[in-house]
Parts: C-alpha cells; structure tokens; sequence
C-alpha cells in the first residue's frame, strides 16, 4: 500500500490545525502573563492608595483618596483579583467613602458653627451655639471612627494579599 497520499493529505489538515492550536497556546500564555503583571500592578497602586489614606487619618478629618479603587472599579480591572481580597477591599473603600462623605459633612457644620459663633459673640452670649454643640459631637465621633478605620487599614495592609 502506498503511504504517500494519505501522508500528503495529513499534512494537509494537521499542519494547519496545528499551526492554530500553536497559535492559541500562545496568546493563552500571552494574555495570562499580561493579567498577571496588571494583577501585580494594580496591588501595587491599590496598596499605596490604601498607604496614604492610612497616613492621613490623624484626628483631623481628613478627606481620603479613593481614585485608584474608582478607576479599577470602572475599568473592570478588579477581574483580576480573587473573590474573597475583592470584598475586603471593597468592604474598606466602602467605610472610606463613609469617613469622606462624614468628613464633608463636619466641615459644613462647622462654616455654620462659625457664623453662628460670630454671630453669639456680636450679641455677647458666650455660650456654645446649637451648630457649635453639633460641630463638636460629629468632630469627635469622626475621630473615633477614624481610629478603628485606621487600624483595618493597617491590618489589611499587612496581609498577604499584596504579594
């Protein structure tokens, strides 16, 4: 029996399927590799963004940045990281976003505080305005929060997850 033709006609087919497959292991290994280094990156960013929140929680109502965690959000980059690190991450920018918008809040109350404090003095009442009383409440509940926000930062950042 003669090989030849059945050979030629393998040749045909397989060298084709072949070159196909090859091509697939490649942009399969391409692309795992590429994910991995944004993977890698976006730890990176994220933890330096999660750094200087923590750096700036010092009593003094300070508004966080949250821009890495937004564009990562919107880009549809937290694909990249496991299920369980994505909830923690998301669970602490949630309280972030939390202490921003407190933050603001204690910073509106006390413009008021202000006004209704040179307004007190003008009429020579020395004692605390409602706004002022409202200032000092949310100021310090604002620090205590800060404290506790402070530490799950720390403690989140000392996990493994950057790695």
């Amino acid at each position: 029996m003669d090989w030849q033709p059945i050979i030629s006609t393998l040749e045909t087919f397989l060298a084709p399927f072949f070159g196909v497959l090859v091509a697939f292991i490649i942009q399969w290994a391409w692309v795992r590799n590429e994910n991995t280094s944004s993977k890698e990156k976006l730890l990176k960013d994220i933890n330096k963004e999660l750094t200087s929140c923590s750096q700036r929680l010092v009593g003094e109502g300070n508004l966080l940045p949250i821009d890495i965690w937004k564009s990562a959000v919107s880009s549809g980059s937290l694909k990249l990281i496991s299920h369980d690190h994505k909830f923690e991450l998301a669970s602490i920018y949630f309280r972030i976003e939390c202490h921003n918008y407190e933050a603001e809040k204690v910073r509106d109350v006390s413009i008021l505080a202000a006004t209704d404090k040179d307004k007190a003095r003008a009429e020579n009442q020395w004692l605390y305005s409602n706004s002022e009383k409202l200032h000092i409440a949310l100021s310090n509940r604002l620090i205590e929060s800060e404290k506790a926000l402070h530490s799950d930062i720390d403690n989140l950042l000392k996990q493994k997850i950057w790695s």
